[in-house]
């Protein structure tokens, strides 16, 4: 059975304790669109011998996928090490990189396991949140994938990318860029010339995206405001939200942007986030009319 481009198979990071079915069952739905193939990561605690409980959690996670997504090859690599070189070793460029959400906190050791693999990772990493808090009054819940599009190289990508993953959910792309205030100052101070700009380039990134990528419709918006929050609220009744972070420096590159990373602590839904390494990934076949978890 193949897996992604190249056959590169679809990666999940798997951590001790409880079953993780929302992360698992989206990692089967990138898998059916691409191929077929799931590599579990576990990556645990350095003991020698491992303690009786360190394969547990990745033993049930496997046992879950063969019992729920019997049409899928899986398989499990689950040992002592640190937990990014353990994940980022197992993806190709056609990979897509799997990692849940427990609590949105970046500051904790599950945060940073995400922020390393972000920077690293040679696929886009697909952030799924495991518990949805109450809808914001007002939302309006729809099908749509949002995409970030900014000013910086990962543009074309980004919005690569979005079509990729709305073709596979059967829903529409919302392309958005930001253009920002100048710092201090209020949204209504943006001059119209710098939005009409901003305009023009988005639609140029959008018309090649559209030559080379699947036929998916595309909404395009043009907004003045800080870039976490419009994105944010944009999102708010999605089903993905798709970013680049603006870090290129490879060697210098420890965390996500601020960007980035403000989204990733408060996203409403699943979001992926392609890296400086995670751009130039194969491309993923979708299958369109499929729907995810």
């Amino acid at each position: 059975m193949t897996g992604h481009a190249g056959g590169d198979p679809v990666v999940v990071g798997i951590g001790d304790g409880l079953l993780r079915p929302r992360v698992l069952d989206r990692a089967t739905a990138e898998a059916r669109r691409g191929g077929g193939a799931v590599t579990l990561v576990h990556a645990h605690g350095p003991e020698t011998p491992p303690a009786p409980w360190s394969e547990d959690a990745g033993q049930r996670a496997e046992a879950y996928l063969t019992r729920t997504a019997p049409d899928l090859e899986v398989s499990l690599v689950c040992r002592a090490g640190d937990a990014v070189a353990l994940l980022v070793g197992s993806c190709g460029a056609g990979s897509i990189l799997v990692l849940g959400d427990r609590h949105r906190r970046l500051a904790s050791a599950a945060g940073h396991v995400t922020e390393r693999a972000v920077t690293a990772a040679p696929c886009p990493v697909l952030v799924v949140p495991e518990y949805r808090g109450p809808t914001p009054p007002g939302t309006v819940v729809r099908r749509a994938v949002v995409a970030g599009v900014d000013d910086g190289p990962s543009a074309p990508a980004v919005l690569a990318h979005a079509l990729r993953a709305a073709a596979g959910l059967g829903v529409p792309v919302e392309a958005v860029r930001v253009v920002p205030p100048p710092s201090g100052a209020e949204t209504a101070e943006v001059p119209d010339a710098e939005l009409v700009r901003a305009r023009h380039e988005l639609d140029a990134v959008v018309t090649a995206a559209r030559r080379h990528g699947p036929e998916v419709p595309v909404s395009t918006e043009v907004v003045a405001d800080r870039p976490a929050r419009a994105l944010l609220e944009r999102a708010a009744g999605a089903d993905e939200l798709v970013i680049g972070h603006r870090r290129d420096g490879a060697a210098t590159a420890r965390e996500p942007g601020s960007t980035a990373r403000s989204v990733l602590t408060a996203a409403p839904c699943a979001v992926a986030v392609l890296g400086p390494h995670g751009r130039a990934g194969s491309p993923r076949r979708a299958a369109v009319g499929e729907s995810a978890p």
